[in-house]
């Protein structure tokens, strides 16, 4: 759990359950023992299927992805101060999605890929402490493809292999089978479900910023979008290994939107591997309130100048990066999902891959 003076964020990760949307029966739920999760890992681990990677049990597992999955989690919400609010939010659902909480809808989403947050506080006055239920109806996506093409005769779906349906679904195109992937249409909250209850907080922080020619300079902005009280004071601040190099403490608007210039003189640039260093700095915001901080979030971002050369030459145009002045040499590789199961991919394995990468003296990935 985060918790600041304003801000609680509880992570939905255990107690959930899951069965087979057409098998109502209360022995047709089995446990998962953690979200995020997509269903094939949890009936992998129920013994239900076998593994799909070894030998052609890739056949054996394809009626999992044309049944419906239902997903339930049981919790006992907090209780609300008077100003407070308390959102679920849905960080990625795969990929047909109906969500009901104590039986009453509160979302559909068919996009796997966007995050959804639900205020939910009307649903837990005047009994907060009650235990509430949260549904998720996970419907079969490659029969929803079937079915989009059929009512879309006029339509030309251009996919060159496996499904014509999955050019309509917003799902990773991977899971209907690629050539260097076996077809496992996976279903199920394959990113977090979070619980956050606040006063205020900070909804967004970007930055954009300009390095002067001679690299001695970088000046740019510093914005924030915030919710909650309005006249929230917010606070910037940029660090470089620890060190602070600039804050300013501005109101918001009305309309919760804050931003602030900033200069930096002499920058710790950021350049590709093999051309400097890759510093990077931490910018960090405050949501105050009355002194106390109510929500903090920090990202962190590179400095640096970036040109894309296209210039005439005997060969017909030039087309390379200018980093920082320096023209640099972009050798890299085609990234491709490291895993069907995503939720199973952890940043070690990433850090993994990446680090293969480098052995491979390469400075680029797509």
């Amino acid at each position: 759990m985060i918790t600041m003076s304003g801000f609680k964020s509880l992570e939905l990760s255990q107690g959930w359950q899951f069965r087979d949307a057409s098998d109502s029966s209360p022995e047709a739920w089995r446990s998962v023992s953690n979200v995020p999760t997509v269903v094939h890992l949890d009936l992998i681990e129920q013994g239900v299927i076998p593994d799909p990677f070894i030998g052609m049990n890739e056949l054996q597992v394809q009626w999992v992805g044309e049944r419906d999955w239902i997903y339930r989690v049981e919790f006992v919400p907090p209780k609300l101060d008077a100003g407070q609010r308390c959102d679920l939010l849905f960080e990625g659902l795969d990929t047909i999605a109906t969500v009901k909480l104590n039986g009453e809808l509160i979302l559909k989403s068919d996009n796997m890929f966007i995050p959804h947050r639900v205020d939910i506080t009307k649903h837990l006055m005047p009994k907060s402490s009650s235990v509430m239920t949260l549904d998720i109806l996970f419907e079969s996506a490659l029969l929803c493809g079937r079915e989009r093409v059929k009512q879309h005769p006029e339509h030309r779906f251009i996919t060159h292999q496996t499904e014509a349906g999955r050019s309509s679904v917003r799902k990773a195109g991977y899971h209907w089978g690629w050539d260097w992937g076996p077809i496992l249409m996976t279903a199920g909250p394959w990113r977090p479900v979070r619980l956050e209850t606040y006063t205020a907080r900070v909804e967004d922080v970007w930055v954009e910023s300009e390095v002067s020619q001679d690299l001695n300079l970088c000046r740019g902005r510093l914005k924030a979008q915030v919710s909650g009280r309005s006249g929230n004071c917010v606070h910037f601040k940029i660090l470089l290994r620890n060190k602070v190099l600039f804050e300013s403490e501005i109101s918001a608007t009305g309309d919760g939107y804050a931003e602030t210039e900033f200069v930096i003189q002499n920058p710790a640039l950021w350049y590709p591997r093999g051309y400097g260093r890759q510093d990077l700095h931490e910018i960090c915001v405050k949501l105050i309130d009355n002194h106390e901080v109510q929500h903090e979030v920090s990202k962190l971002t590179g400095f640096r100048s970036v040109e894309l050369v296209q210039e005439k030459d005997q060969h017909g145009q030039s087309f390379f990066f200018r980093i920082n002045g320096i023209d640099t040499f972009a050798g890299g590789s085609c990234w491709i999902p490291g895993d069907s199961f995503l939720p199973r991919l952890t940043p070690d394995k990433y850090r993994q891959w990446l680090g293969l990468l480098l052995e491979g003296n390469q400075n680029m990935i797509r």
